[in-house]
């Protein structure tokens, strides 16, 4: 099996039969949740006897002792709506739980212990679940008719919630390719069966929603229930409604029956393996001859399997939906890692017809570059578990065989890099309720022995740097709900005692920096539903008083800068299932009135640049999927 840590548990054998086994090596276990035995047992599909033990992986029900739930949530834990295990940036696991009724309760969990992270009781007949990358927690509410986002990242018990307004709502998924939570309901005004995508915007504390109305589309047929990621098609997505299950495309807005066989009324989950195998549930009361489950209209003790074909039955057992146990979201993010690969931009303005792989470690969740003086590159990469990683390229261009790892700190979540005058290299990490720290490489090429820590702010969400002609550096971060601030590294190698805040905009979500030739530093920051936003620093010291909009796309997710010789700079932007664009300031002033695609990739999900003295233009980007 893919998934590691898993906790095996011996569960009782019920003695039923079983259909052939058909499981292709490599996918992933298959999660039930029993709403009989008012638990989660994951299942091998390779193994045919779901009665025996030795088909049981894992499973879970909240408990006061260990897990720290309070007796009125254990309580409130019946009927299970959904389920989704889901990989943080940290590389930890949680899994996030939905129980309906008209006394429900959602929680977060930890993965596998299964310990309380937040939960509360909730009305509304709750149906989905969802976590999304900054750890608060979606759910939909079909009673209720409203989507929610609650602060869970805030502590166990936070109460603080966004709501969306949508009748019959059945559906959350977090979609990292456009940054868009997927939900399904009903129009309030035309009672149509819609499928939406929601902005989740504000801060964590403080979330808020809007709906992506460019993402709305109407179903073909009534009653929108579950939609769920696809495992290696980064352009559609899984949907069911109550007579037929769909591949939708998320581009050209169509619904495709689901193959082999797959497309039937009373669907309550969907998904697909990494092999291509669907995993279906079905409600017994809809088939011919009915099945064996008679607790409710909406339940089945048996999981379907479709390309190939093959049932999976657990006797006595009542499940609502059956999930792939999968950490991710779907083909988009792979649990936000990727490869790294450079495009250059030659002294003359030409771009790279293609970008060339630099490190093939699929692991990768942050990058940085920064070009030396003499003419030589470093790639940064964080590899979660594991460090922080630098790969040199040469003046001649070529690429070190291997990468040094320069710091071990296996919970560093973001990287930045500054080269000085000077020849030393400047390494900025974020150590998430630790605060950022700064390590140095010397001219002569050696790696300081420890990093030194420059920012006691463990909030800190994003970091940024760049060092300028006079030898300083400055080191941007963002602190969610509070700014953009920057700290101030003298050319005598002093840290300024604080960081100056330069922008008082809590909801940006990424920044770049550069610094042109003339002493002036220019900060971009990305606001979600806003577009991208400079602040100058002149060559005096003094900050412009307010940012300037250079782009009105609202869903950039990242950005590059790098500031040329010649005095132009160059801002690179990232969008979900678009690709990379690059928009440039001339070295009067004036930016260009529209940006230039220089990549088509539409499953980047960071980049950074770097300016070399020859007047070219180093670009790396991480993409999930690769070229």
């Amino acid at each position: 099996m893919r998934l590691l840590s898993m906790v095996a548990v011996m569960l009782v054998s019920m003695g039923a039969p079983a259909g052939p086994a058909a499981a292709a090596p490599g996918d992933y276990w298959v999660v039930g949740g029993d709403q009989t035995g008012r638990r989660l047992i994951a299942f091998d599909p390779a193994v045919a006897d779901w009665n025996g033990t030795a088909a049981v992986r894992w499973a879970w029900q909240p408990s006061v002792t260990p897990g720290r739930f309070t007796a009125d949530e254990v309580s409130a834990f019946g009927l299970i709506a959904d389920f989704k295990l889901r990989e943080r940036p940290s590389g930890a696991k949680s899994v996030v739980v939905a129980a309906g009724g008209s006394r429900g309760v959602a929680a977060v969990v930890s993965y596998p212990d299964g310990v309380r992270q937040w939960a509360r009781i909730l009305p509304g007949n709750l149906h989905a679940a969802e976590l999304l990358p900054d750890g608060n927690l979606a759910v939909a509410a079909s009673t209720g008719g409203w989507v929610r986002v609650y602060a869970s990242s805030q502590g166990p018990d936070a109460a603080t919630y966004a709501e969306y307004r949508l009748a019959d709502a059945h559906a959350a998924l977090w979609d990292p390719a456009i940054r868009r939570l997927w939900v399904i309901g009903r129009d309030s005004a035309t009672a149509q069966p819609i499928l939406t995508a929601l902005a989740v915007e504000g801060t964590p504390a403080r979330p808020t929603l809007r709906e992506d109305t460019s993402r709305r589309a109407v179903l073909p047929t009534p009653h929108g229930h579950d939609v769920y990621g696809h495992a290696h098609d980064p352009g559609r997505l899984w949907l069911t409604t109550g007579s037929a299950a769909y591949l939708y495309d998320k581009i050209t807005k169509t619904f495709i029956p689901a193959g082999s066989g797959a497309s039937r009324g009373a669907v309550k989950s969907i998904g697909n393996q990494p092999s291509g195998q669907i995993v279906q549930t079905r409600a017994d009361s809809a088939k011919t001859p009915p099945g064996s489950c008679t607790a409710s209209t909406w339940c089945t003790d048996t999981v379907d399997f479709f390309g190939p074909a093959m049932t999976r039955r657990r006797t006595g057992a009542a499940f609502y939906k059956a999930r792939v146990w999968s950490p991710y979201y779907g083909a988009e993010d792979r649990s936000l890692r990727g490869t790294v690969w450079g495009r250059t931009r030659g002294a003359s303005g030409a771009w790279d017809a293609s970008a060339a792989r630099i490190d093939g470690n699929g692991g990768i969740s942050g990058v940085a570059v920064a070009a030396l003086p003499d003419g030589s590159l470093h790639v940064l990469t964080v590899v979660p578990g594991s460090g922080v990683w630098d790969r040199g390229r040469s003046p001649a261009g070529v690429w070190d065989e291997h990468a040094v790892k320069i710091d071990s700190n296996g919970d560093v979540s973001d990287v930045s890099a500054a080269a000085l005058p000077d020849g030393t290299l400047h390494v900025q990490t974020v150590v998430p309720g630790s605060g950022v720290w700064n390590r140095v490489r010397g001219a002569a090429g050696a790696w300081a022995a420890s990093a030194t820590k420059i920012d006691e702010n463990g909030d800190v969400s994003d970091v940024s740097a760049a060092g300028l002609p006079d030898g300083s550096l400055h080191v941007q971060t963002v602190v969610p709900g509070a700014g953009i601030w920057d700290r101030t590294r003298s050319a005598a190698g002093a840290w300024a005692g604080s960081s100056v805040k330069i922008s008082a905009d809590g909801s940006v979500a990424a920044i770049s920096s550069a610094a042109l030739p003339d002493g002036s530093l220019h900060v971009q920051s990305a606001v979600p539903g806003s577009g991208v936003w400079t602040l100058a620093r002149g060559a005096t010291g003094t900050w412009q008083p307010a940012p300037v909009r250079i782009d009105a796309n609202g869903s950039v997710s990242a950005l590059a800068a790098a500031a040329l010789p010649d005095g132009t700079l160059h801002v690179q932007t990232v969008v979900p299932a678009y690709g990379v664009w690059t928009r440039a300031r001339g070295a009067a002033g004036a930016w260009a009135a529209s940006a230039t695609k220089i990549d088509g990739n539409g499953s980047v999900l960071g980049a950074s640049a770097a300016g070399l003295r020859d007047g070219s233009l180093h670009l790396v980007t991480l993409p999930d999927i690769e070229q």
